[in-house]
């Protein structure tokens, strides 16, 4: 930016929706918006609060209440608490010395869907239990994935698919993409149950997965939660010969209820083993899951 003072904030709200401010580092609604997130992740119980923001040079108000805030995501990238790094993009992996290791970036989005449309989703899955497959790997290796899955699922695919679409500018420029030209998104249902994982693995590191850019896993369950593990283990990277080369452990995730994990797909992670005493198909670890590919043109020119 030109202004090394100024910061655009993204307010990533309820139901998909989104406002770009732009803000002095200093700004007194930066630190309240950043403590109304840090609130909102320790479960404080503060009343909730509302933002009368000016915009659009001041000609209208836009009110948002704290509990309609979903993260804030930021451009250059905040270097703050944990707890606020956790909703905002984490430093992207730019210029790294050959040999250097750099912390893989994530971004986690909570309150993902209305509790309505969640619970419509999880009725769903139980209805259609019957149409799930066995899980595979482009190497055929049967020992390497374990898991059910469901590859046709249109009303919840598409509704995903477009909230997914509608951040995913946003967040490659956060994670130092770039503009971001989207080709297709795919997606895939994905049930886990007792004893399933998913062994170490990136999402791009095949000719036909090469085109892969951002990957996303939005979690799902009944509550109350029925299963244990399934933590999403992500790695950091080093760069070696040119490569993004699998590190050292950066962070397990919990597979947070109504949450979406967002992260590029170059990154080596894992799914930890699940935990499901019942054995019952509903009470397992549910994702819908999948890939944001680039434009082969702009990927080319990239």
């Amino acid at each position: 930016m030109a202004n090394e003072d100024e910061i655009t904030v993204t307010l990533l709200l309820q139901g998909g929706h989104s406002r770009a401010l732009f803000l002095k580092r200093a700004d007194p609604l930066l630190n309240a918006l950043l403590s109304a997130m840090s609130e909102k992740a320790q479960g404080s119980g503060r009343p909730a609060r509302l933002f009368n923001i000016r915009v659009d040079e001041g000609r209208h108000s836009l009110i948002v209440a704290s509990t309609d805030l979903v993260a804030l995501l930021t451009d250059p990238p905040l270097v703050s608490e944990p707890e606020a790094r956790r909703a905002t993009v984490q430093a992207p992996l730019q210029s790294l010395a050959e040999g250097s290791v750099a912390k893989s970036p994530y971004v986690l989005l909570e309150n993902f869907l209305e509790p309505a449309l969640h619970a419509e989703l999880i009725s769903y899955v139980g209805e259609r239990e019957k149409d799930f497959v066995p899980s595979t790997v482009s190497t055929a290796d049967s020992d390497y994935r374990r898991s059910m899955v469901l590859h046709e699922f249109a009303k919840f695919s598409e509704e995903i698919r477009n909230r997914v679409r509608a951040l995913a500018p946003r967040l490659a420029e956060g994670f130092g993409m770039g503009e971001l030209s989207i080709a297709d998104i795919e997606s895939q249902l994905t049930a886990s149950n007792d004893g399933d994982y998913f062994r170490l693995h990136n999402d791009n590191g095949s000719p036909d997965t090469l085109s892969r850019q951002l990957t996303y896993v939005y979690y799902f369950h009944r509550e109350p939660k029925a299963y244990r593990g399934g933590e999403f283990r992500l790695f950091n990277s080093r760069l070696i010969n040119g490569r993004y080369e699998c590190g050292e452990k950066a962070a397990d995730i919990e597979p947070k209820n109504n949450s979406i994990l967002f992260f590029p797909s170059f990154c080596n992670h894992e799914v930890l083993p699940v935990s499901c005493p019942s054995k019952k198909f509903l009470d397992g670890r549910f994702t819908i899951n999948g890939w944001i590919r680039r434009a082969l043109a702009a990927q080319r020119a990239a």
